[in-house]
């Protein structure tokens, strides 16, 4: 293990440049300037960046570069979109994650198969990760390997892949959003054209509209017939809501009787809804 100067980390050293053998394991914070990519990554052109580099301005790197040392400095094993991101978001810093090369890759890859069964993160964060895995995976040279791999069907993955062309701004609401979505809804609003189609279905959508809903005003948006529904206006006409989330694990929902739903109308609901569950509740012990 090489010496440490007096008074110094190996933090230190990394931040300052200084010249030393690298660790070969374990998580630190490095210089920008200390990365290379792999010239094996045959991967050379990126797309639907703009996203990802917005959501590392707002929020920074969330998961760590992979990196085994090289010399006086670390080459990439995993996370060269993250590296371009990071760098053109103009971030001097990162995690880096040390590992033995074939080690991280098939970690990465048993990661991601894993948030896809579970489909437990974000839309946008999972084509990301989706992304990420046909740039740097040199066994996955298509949709098709991708989909074999996590065990889904082409068309499942070319949707998710289809979000990271929805407009930045979009994608940040989505990235952002407390909530569960619906992965299906965003690929289905991600397929439309037009952005400003897009936005009032994102917005509906992050205010707790369902995935039929969804589904109708694309319908309706398409000139698609009216799904029968009973007789019912429903199906072209969705009755907007809005949904509160509590800490208290239970969530309020505020659903119009009409087409409109104003902020005033959410207050004076929630309000009339309090009174009677306080009476609701004196009555019952009572």
């Amino acid at each position: 293990m090489t010496q440490l100067p007096e008074g110094k980390t190996r933090l230190d050293l990394v931040r300052a440049g200084g010249g030393m053998t690298l660790g070969k394991r374990g998580r630190l914070i490095v210089s920008v300037s200390k990365l290379v990519e792999d010239p094996k990554n045959e991967r050379k052109v990126f797309r639907n960046m703009e996203g990802l580099i917005a959501s590392i301005k707002a929020v920074g790197l969330v998961e760590p570069i992979t990196v085994t040392p090289l010399d006086d400095r670390y080459q990439i094993v995993t996370g060269h979109r993250r590296f371009r991101a990071a760098r053109a978001a103009k971030l001097e810093q990162v995690e880096v994650l040390i590992r033995d090369p074939e080690d991280a890759v098939a970690r990465r890859r048993k990661s991601i198969v894993s948030n896809v069964q579970r489909e437990d993160i974000g839309p946008v964060e999972m084509a990301e990760a989706l992304q990420s895995l046909m740039d740097e995976d040199k066994t996955i040279v298509s949709q098709d390997q991708l989909a074999a791999t996590l065990g889904k069907s082409k068309a499942w993955v070319s949707g998710m892949l289809r979000i990271l062309t929805l407009p930045v701004e979009l994608q940040k609401k989505v990235w952002t959003s407390q909530q569960s979505l619906s992965y299906e809804s965003v690929v289905r609003i991600a397929r439309l054209e037009d952005p400003r189609q897009q936005e009032p279905l994102i917005d509906a959508l992050l205010n707790g509209a369902s995935h039929r809903e969804i589904r109708n005003q694309i319908d309706t948006i398409k000139g698609k017939p009216a799904k029968p529904n009973g007789g019912s206006s429903a199906a072209t006409s969705p009755q907007p809501k809005r949904v509160f989330h509590t800490r208290h694990k239970a969530s309020v929902i505020v659903q119009a009787m009409g087409s409109r739903l104003t902020p005033d109308q959410c207050v004076l609901a929630l309000k009339e809804a309090v009174q009677q569950a306080i009476e609701a509740s004196i009555a019952e012990a009572d």
